[in-house]
């Protein structure tokens, strides 16, 4: 049902608005600049349509990064002309009084339209290859002495298929995270996009990752290849096996519902990993209870869980983990609004989204990620990639 709405919806709504632009402004403009407006329409309408066709009907038969691309050319092409639509329409208004038709419409839908379209240049050639580095400061009163100043570097959703042309900075932000001189780097899921045969031309780079204390990661639910098209399950089940081995081969820990102890002299804290823990239709391998049985002893205790969900519906309930650390969500490649007041669509379905969140008993605390890499479209619009460093602090 899916792939026949798309298929008609989305060029439909172009054509539509196309006809109203050109009803509008292209009536009796010269025949050369008609022809060059409905050969680009139908060289976008058909992009999208073979980028949809192909990605869901025949999955593997083209590159993904050439089916991001031909999404990214329909957004950059249509979604300002939607915003200008929309405002310009408002003109006519004045006819219900018969009066002439106005033009604020049109100058305010122009500006908006000229600002969405520098925000997707933007969003696609700058944005989408330099990362933030957040650096946060998080007190705990249960916080083992030892590690009172525990640097932990956090990154997470690499999505290494999708990296394309972003993948020549792969270096700049090990070298990067390197410098920081992290006591702890943790990789929150996600490391490739559709298969495990993504990473080998990436191995080098990130082996060169370096800790005090090592590389930790677990999985997120890309990794698990459920969106690949495999001629056996017994094909999928080998290479999930394969990219586990790699990661091992980098030097990563990986956590598989599986935990360590981490020392500072006498102190100790424990560093828990499960396998994605998410609401559906996402998979739920996540054990807990296998990765640390005694989930409310005295120990101090991080925890590495892939989608953020977990944390309000287990995590929260059920253990007494003092820091639980996610991402998953991308801020949707998409926020708005300013620091204090930020906003993303990811927002209906994970109310904890990006950033530092604190539960109601003040002890429960989670970092959400917003991530690296990008999914469908290649394209990050104030949800810049993230590499967070955490200070642990011990309050006093």
């Amino acid at each position: 049902m899916r792939l026949p709405l798309l298929l008609i919806s989305l060029p439909l709504l172009a054509l539509l608005t196309d006809v109203y632009l050109f009803r509008r402004h292209l009536r009796h403009a010269p025949g050369w600049l008609k022809a060059c407006w409905w050969s680009l329409t139908g060289v976008v309408l058909v992009a999208v349509f073979l980028a949809v066709l192909f990605q869901v009907k025949f999955r593997g038969t083209i590159d993904i990064n050439v089916a991001m691309w031909a999404f990214y050319a329909f957004f950059l092409v249509y979604m300002p002309k939607w915003f200008y639509s929309i405002l310009s329409l408002f003109d006519y208004l004045p006819h219900l009084w018969h009066k002439p038709r106005s033009r604020w419409g049109h100058i305010v839908g122009s500006a908006l339209a000229l600002f969405v379209a520098a925000s997707i240049l933007y969003g696609a050639f700058y944005a989408r290859q330099h990362p933030v580095y957040n650096e946060r400061t998080i007190s705990f009163d249960r916080l083992p002495e030892g590690f009172d100043g525990y640097r932990i570097v956090q990154f997470s959703d690499l999505h290494i298929e999708t990296l394309g042309s972003a993948g020549r900075y792969l270096p700049e932000w090990v070298d990067r995270i390197n410098s920081l001189h992290p006591d702890l780097i943790v990789f929150t899921g996600d490391l490739v996009n559709r298969q495990g045969g993504e990473l080998p031309p990436f191995m080098d780079e990130l082996s060169r990752l370096s800790a005090t204390d090592g590389v930790y990661s677990v999985l997120g639910n890309h990794d698990y290849g459920d969106y690949y098209h495999w001629t056996s399950p017994a094909d999928q089940a080998k290479t999930l096996q394969k990219l586990i081995a790699d990661e091992g081969h980098m030097g990563w820990h990986m956590l598989n519902n599986r935990s360590v102890y981490l020392h500072r002299g006498n102190d100790s804290i424990a560093l828990i990993g499960v396998e994605n823990w998410g609401m559906p239709p996402f998979p739920q391998y996540g054990r807990l209870n296998e990765a640390y049985p005694a989930r409310n002893d005295s120990t101090f205790k991080i925890l590495l869980s892939h989608n953020p969900l977990h944390w309000r519906h287990e995590v929260i309930p059920r253990t007494n983990i003092d820091l639980t650390l996610s991402g998953h969500t991308h801020a949707m490649q998409l926020k708005l609004g300013w620091k204090g007041f930020e906003y993303s669509l990811a927002e209906p379905m994970y109310p904890e989204w990006s950033g530092l969140y604190v539960a109601p008993d003040g002890h429960h605390k989670l970092y959400v990620n917003e991530g690296i890499g990008c999914v469908f479209l290649p394209i990050r619009i104030g949800a810049r990639p993230e590499i967070t460093i955490i200070t642990l602090k011990k309050d006093s």
